[in-house]
């Protein structure tokens, strides 16, 4: 908008700098008998004529930045729809933690605060749990490129971890459910959005997967966390912050309120934030029991954070396209600290939790140099007779 106003000021400017010179001089040459460098009488016999033309430029202007800003929003709507194409269309892929890791601790996970940086400019990224009693999984799902960005950072806060590509053995797809299936989504984010997000547990990833565990027969579960980078909360914090700060009030105890409350702004604006849609999916044979499965697995996430932000279901419904494009609904700020509670691989502590947890079954490595058999080596030949 500032870019749009400046150039409005230099095109009106531009516009009615001539007009206000030839007015000026024509109001004041008779009086001092100043010679004009040009035969006036022609302009004056064509009066009404240039004042149609500079009435018509006058009123171009204001159409031409309408233009501008409709055409400005038109390419940044194509834009996005580019992007949620290219999100809809990219690849999931499962992520297959090892089974002898040792426990994750969330508040030491990072992976979020780099996939801030890491990922393309308006990209999200999906981080889904999911399954049943019979399969659970953890996965990934993006664009190509967000895809690539992702796996990078991953892969650098675990080494370990494998990636596979995630069958349908394992979930079913949302877009081509089973015949007579249902699904049910319930979207969760925090009630304020001022005031941080504190974990009650040591793990709430935990009461998801026991949640997952307990789905039975023909049914299946799914959480997805879709997120991207958020530029402008720092600044709504930092706006905030100075409101605590700057009001005035006659009680010392409020004002020391106030300033708590500036500083846990303040505090809470050093981190990198990030838009996030937690969804809950249920798949089932029944309407009803898809949503059973959906909204217990918003409870239990619900119930594993503090009071003090809770966490709400705040939209629910049945269309599945936004559990398949893994669009942004309702969103929520949530830092990459508060995020890690949720988005995170586990270790083998999870294994009596989750049973059927895909995990990796061996370290991915090349074979040593002495195992190696390279085009030197003479290779016997089996002879079948």
């Amino acid at each position: 908008m500032k870019r749009i106003f400046t150039a409005f000021q230099g095109c009106a400017l531009m516009l009615l700098s001539p007009v206000v010179l030839a007015i000026t001089w024509w109001y004041y040459a008779p009086k001092y008998g100043w010679t004009l460098p040009f035969d006036l009488a022609p302009v004056l016999t064509t009066a009404e004529s240039l004042w149609r033309w500079v009435c018509g430029l006058l009123l171009a202007v204001p159409l031409f930045l309408a233009f501008l800003w409709i055409a400005q929003k038109r390419a940044e709507r194509q834009r996005m729809r580019a992007i949620a194409e290219a999100v809809a269309a990219g690849p999931t892929i499962a992520l297959l933690p090892r089974s002898d890791w040792k426990k994750v601790d969330p508040e030491g996970v990072q992976l979020w605060a780099r996939l801030a940086d890491a990922l393309p400019h308006d990209q999200q990224i999906s981080f889904e749990v999911g399954g049943s009693d019979q399969h659970s999984f953890f996965a990934l799902h993006g664009s190509e490129e967000g895809l690539r960005a992702a796996y990078t950072q991953v892969k650098a806060e675990w080494p370990t971890v494998q990636r596979r590509p995630l069958g349908v053995e394992s979930a079913p797809d949302p877009a081509h459910l089973p015949e007579g299936w249902h699904l049910w989504w319930a979207e969760c984010s925090p009630v304020n959005w001022n005031k941080p997000i504190q974990a009650l547990s040591d793990d709430p990833l935990r009461s998801v997967l026991v949640e997952l565990n307990g789905v039975t027969g023909q049914g299946h579960g799914l959480v997805q966390i879709v997120a991207k980078r958020n530029f402008g909360f720092l600044k709504k914090l930092g706006k905030a912050a100075f409101s605590a700060r700057d009001e005035v009030v006659d009680s010392k105890g409020i004002r020391h309120l106030r300033g708590t409350e500036a500083k846990e702004l303040e505090k809470r604006a050093q981190q990198s934030f990030l838009d996030v849609t937690v969804r809950a999916v249920g798949m089932a044979d029944t309407p009803e029991r898809a949503q059973g499965i959906a909204r217990g697995l918003g409870r239990a996430m619900a119930a594993s954070f503090s009071q003090s932000n809770p966490i709400r279901v705040m939209k629910e419904g049945k269309d599945p396209e936004r559990v398949v494009a893994r669009v942004l609904g309702n969103i929520g700020s949530w830092s990459a600290d508060e995020l890690a509670w949720l988005g995170h691989l586990v270790g083998g502590d999870m294994q009596s939790v989750a049973p059927r947890l895909q995990s990796a079954s061996a370290r991915a490595l090349p074979a040593p140099p002495e195992m190696r058999i390279g085009p030197q080596h003479q290779i016997a030949r089996i002879r079948w007779d």
